[in-house]
């Protein structure tokens, strides 16, 4: 999911990952991408900047993103405003705007392997509990 206010930087960075063989679902704010995420629209990866006036910004975007759904990977960008201690959840990563097309592909595929391996891993361990006979609870949404 990429989350852009600007609509020319979403409109070419979509185009990269595109061009990279991801499935891209835009979003020009954070209200936008949560609506699309209580939605439970499939994501592994969140790539969102960091400034987008008015209301949450993509720090507290990725807050909440990590809170409620823990393994979506996170790549928070800004070419104006760098993180400081707290801003980025555990496990997220900072890419300063602008970042080269090859950069930005390798941060995203690697997030994206990360986050599918990490499904794969739940769902045999689910399988696994259903073969043994064991409830199987339906994953908390929202």
């Amino acid at each position: 999911m990429l989350v852009e206010d600007e609509p020319l930087v979403r409109l070419v960075t979509a185009d990269i990952l595109l061009e990279a063989n991801f499935r891209v679902i835009e979003a020009a704010n954070a209200e936008e991408a949560l609506t699309l995420l209580q939605a439970c629209v499939e994501v592994d990866v969140l790539l969102s900047d960091v400034e987008m006036p008015p209301g949450v910004n993509g720090y507290e975007l990725a807050q909440q993103v990590h809170e409620r759904w823990s393994p979506i990977e996170i790549l928070i960008t800004s070419g104006r405003e760098w993180p400081r201690g707290g801003d980025l959840p555990p496990g997220a990563a900072f890419l300063a705007k602008p970042c080269p097309s090859q950069t930005l592909v390798s941060y995203v595929r690697s997030a994206a392997d990360r986050a599918q391996a990490t499904r794969a891993t739940c769902f045999a361990a689910a399988e696994t509990d259903l073969a043994e006979g064991k409830v199987v609870p339906f994953p908390k949404v929202g």
